[in-house]
């Protein structure tokens, strides 16, 4: 008889995963009193998502075990970190893929405790000058009536050194079309799939470019932000075909989050 691929049987596959000796006491010896809320979780996450329900239970284990490592909630509503299932269509199989999201950056940051500023910001027409030899930028103020042109991300950290980045629209449409192999799709087939097709969800994923390439330039290089920089797969698409879930649901983790304010996406905020 063939097998029953629906996802109540895929969860209960990866509720006996979860529950063989090996794997239970691999989980047990890395989460200690973390895992029965981690495993409780990860199968409400196999539930709750039919694609994320296809994907293979080590490999979903694996993807969630990113989140617990960096303490960062699996929550797509506070949009700290996701676990996104891409279909393969190679395979077809479905793979899971941890993403570390905007917030979540900025949440990684602020525990160091080394940074005075953080910030990353749409740019419009009018709104700054840039010295392309110093990379200094001089601010003329908002101009909330014009056209967004870019995308600029801004440190200071505690020591008084400063850096910032700024993307053109011209440059975020490029690094789109380079890394998504799913917004390369939409522009083909004049479809609306990737999250950079998104009038909404766009800005979110330039706010998280800019920042990124910042950190990852002249940001401090911590163990957290170097295991999210090598665990982050939202560029990852860029082997992948066919069929892209972007928008899964993914379920909290409840581990800590420090109680500190959450910078807004178009203030600079002082930590």
């Amino acid at each position: 008889m063939a097998q029953n691929n629906t996802p109540a049987t895929q969860s209960k596959s990866v509720a006996n995963f979860l529950d063989s000796p090996k794997v239970s006491e691999y989980l047990k010896r890395t989460l200690q009193e973390k895992k029965g809320e981690f495993v409780s979780n990860l199968i409400t996450l196999a539930d709750n998502d039919a694609m994320l329900a296809q994907c293979e239970p080590g490999d979903l284990m694996k993807a969630a075990l990113n989140a617990t490592a960096l303490n960062l909630p699996l929550n797509k509503n506070l949009g700290y970190a996701y676990i996104i299932p891409y279909k393969n269509g190679k395979t077809g199989k479905v793979d899971p893929n941890f993403q570390v999201g905007y917030k979540g950056l900025i949440q990684l940051a602020i525990r160091t405790g080394s940074y005075r500023f953080i910030n990353a910001t749409e740019i419009r027409e009018g709104e700054i000058e840039r010295n392309k030899i110093t990379g200094e930028i001089k601010f003329h103020g908002d101009k909330p009536g014009k056209k967004v042109i870019g995308y600029l991300a801004y440190l200071e950290l505690t020591n008084g050194f400063t850096a910032s980045l700024y993307m053109s629209e011209n440059e975020i449409e490029k690094h789109a079309m380079r890394f998504s192999k799913m917004y390369q799709s939409d522009k083909r087939f004049k479809s609306a799939k990737s999250k950079w097709s998104d009038p909404d969800a766009r800005p979110k994923m330039a706010l998280k470019t800019v920042l990124k390439n910042l950190l990852g330039t002249y940001g401090l290089m911590t163990t957290e932000f170097a295991k999210a920089f090598e665990a982050d797969s939202e560029e990852a698409d860029g082997g992948y075909s066919g069929r892209s879930v972007e928008d899964a649901e993914v379920v909290q983790q409840n581990e800590p989050v420090p109680e500190q304010p959450e910078p807004e996406e178009t203030e600079k905020v002082e930590i």
